[in-house]
């Protein structure tokens, strides 16, 4: 199972990589040039594709990083993002990006995930490669307070690593891409849908983000995979 300390600590560190990266590299870890710039826009393009309209919405982005996605909501309207995030490092310069770009719509909290806690209920909640940090301990905190989290009619989306078939998982493994020991747990689709399914959030859609043969499925094991879900009214 994985350790959380460590986790947590390979987060913190990647806010020493500001100034040495772009600022999209340093959370989603994607640190080739054309690399980050093809997997930005595919991404992007993707996944607005799917959402509607943001104006005037209230997004909840956990796992939020650095902002990455925080800012392309409030880009399209959405009038309120809340990204948590639990490495201070990263939050810190969520923050000062937000002021950066004038955006005072947008609020970074530092806390983990599943213990984030709040009266609000959202249009949007957006969980990005936040699954794939957490074991199976922090996963079952976190799925038994996102019902509440999600307004009825909303919409939860997940995009996280998923493994190919069966569970795939790296347990504290020295990574030649990263330079430093990399833990993740890749859950197959069948365990996340049925998962949040679970919890009253009704998969309406779910795909691989990357169609076989793009150069961005760089393992045999896993896909990144972008589910969406929507929490019934009543």
């Amino acid at each position: 199972m994985l350790d959380p300390v460590k986790v947590q600590r390979f987060w913190e560190s990647r806010a020493e990589a500001e100034g040495r990266v772009a600022f999209e590299s340093i959370a989603n870890l994607e640190q080739d040039t054309t690399n980050l710039q093809r997997k930005i826009c595919d991404e992007t393009e993707k996944v607005f594709g799917w959402l509607p309209s943001l104006e005037g919405l209230r997004v909840l982005d956990l796992g939020a990083g650095v902002g990455q996605w925080t800012f392309r909501f409030a880009e399209r309207g959405a009038a309120r993002i809340v990204g948590v995030e639990y490495a201070a490092g990263l939050a810190r310069i969520g923050r000062e990006e937000a002021q950066r770009r004038h955006m005072d719509n947008v609020e970074f909290v530092v806390s983990s995930a599943e213990a984030f806690e709040t009266d609000e209920a959202f249009d949007l909640v957006f969980i990005s490669g936040l699954f794939v940090y957490l074991n199976d301990d922090q996963a079952e905190r976190l799925l038994a307070r996102l019902p509440s989290l999600v307004r009825p009619g909303g919409m939860l989306m997940l995009r996280d690593g998923t493994g190919i078939g069966v569970r795939h998982e790296i347990n504290d493994r020295y990574s030649e891409h990263l330079g430093t020991q990399y833990s993740a747990t890749y859950r197959t689709r069948d365990q996340y849908v049925d998962a949040l399914q679970a919890c009253g959030l009704h998969c309406s859609r779910d795909e691989n983000m990357f169609p076989e043969g793009h150069p961005l499925n760089k393992y045999p094991e896993t896909r990144l995979r972008l589910y969406q879900f929507r929490k019934l009214q009543g």
